[in-house]
């Protein structure tokens, strides 16, 4: 099963901003009113329901998302409750992970941690085109995971804290269905018939070769919402993005820096992609195969609060009309939100 495509956002002829291969042409899939379910009472709750309903009716795939206001703590959702794969969103339990270390005195900041050749990561991100022996602090590591979707500084961010932590961090916070299996090097691998434990040269070699000869047969769906994969529910990613906005899940100062990264983002096409300008969204991408995400939290003006959102998805053929979507779903509960949608 080889690439039909690879999205190149950044860089013509090398990975999106994502860097997850991604495949197909476009296909409809309707999603019907009986997949929506209202949280809590309410005529904005209620609006918020009848306009996301709306925006996925002729939606290209099974999208799972999940609102909710951090101020009123109003909610709507669709397929909230199932299992979707993150793609790079699971970088966002590793940036809450990676502060609470460093609360913890575990890790620092300014702690600087050096670039090996054979730990290269390819994919999206920078690092993996400097020379080996470049120092960069770990607040670098966690921005570049975070603003240009990083591999190779989320890998070595993950051999600081370790994935298992992820996972046990998430439960003690009372997120059962936030599931990490794969670092991004695993990942990639199983994205082109690889099962290379540890990055290597030579793997890294046999991934580009396999990439750009579309030689190779999937052993492992990773576009699948399995407990095989990096996988949560949108609930439980958009509760995470509330208790950062809220400043209850660390110190305020911690959360304000993850906020501070979370708001550079460099790529935009998604939840910001038709705001007003100058709206403030903290939101990390994801993007693998036939799936499409974005997760993060939109600031709303006239001091009316701010809204978490996060769109997961599965079974994309089109990867434009889907992040067109999920720009229709943050654009329809903004409007709605700020009473310029009814």
């Amino acid at each position: 099963m080889g690439l039909q495509g690879i999205v190149m956002d950044v860089r013509i002829g090398r990975h999106s901003a994502e860097c997850w291969p991604f495949h197909g042409s476009y296909e409809s899939h309707k999603q019907g009113p009986e997949f929506f379910t209202t949280k809590v009472g309410g005529i904005v709750m209620g609006t918020w329901q009848q306009v996301i309903q709306e925006t996925l009716i002729d939606a290209p795939g099974v999208f799972g998302l999940a609102v909710t206001h951090l101020e009123t703590g109003e909610t709507a959702g669709n397929l909230e409750n199932e299992l979707f794969q993150l793609a790079s969103a699971f970088k966002i339990p590793i940036l809450v992970t990676l502060m609470r270390d460093v609360e913890a005195g575990k890790i620092t900041l300014d702690q600087r941690v050096t670039l090996k050749w054979e730990e290269r990561v390819p994919g999206s991100g920078i690092l993996q085109e400097l020379d080996a022996g470049a120092a960069l602090t770990v607040k670098d590591l966690a921005t570049l995971m975070t603003i240009v979707s990083d591999n190779f500084a989320t890998d070595l961010i993950l051999q600081l804290v370790g994935l298992d932590n992820v996972n046990a961090h998430m439960r003690e916070l009372g997120f059962t269905q936030i599931h990490l299996r794969h670092n991004c090097w695993q990942l990639l691998n199983h994205c082109v018939g690889m099962e290379e434990p540890a990055a290597s040269p030579e793997g890294f070699a046999e991934f580009e070769r396999r990439e750009e000869t579309d030689d190779y047969e999937i052993l492992l769906d990773v576009s699948q919402g399995t407990l095989e994969n990096n996988v949560a529910t949108p609930a439980d990613l958009n509760r995470l993005l509330v208790m950062i906005g809220k400043k209850e899940i660390l110190t305020p100062a911690s959360c304000d820096l993850m906020l501070d990264i979370l708001r550079r983002q460099h790529y935009n096409s998604r939840l910001p992609y038709l705001l007003p300008p100058g709206t403030k969204v903290a939101h990390k991408t994801g993007t693998v195969n036939e799936v499409v995400n974005d997760a993060g939290i939109i600031y709303l003006p006239d001091n009316k609060g701010a809204v978490a959102v996060t769109v997961l998805s599965r079974g994309i053929k089109d990867k434009q009309a889907a992040e067109l979507t999920i720009a229709k779903v943050a654009k329809a509960v903004y409007d709605v939100s700020v009473g310029s949608g009814e």
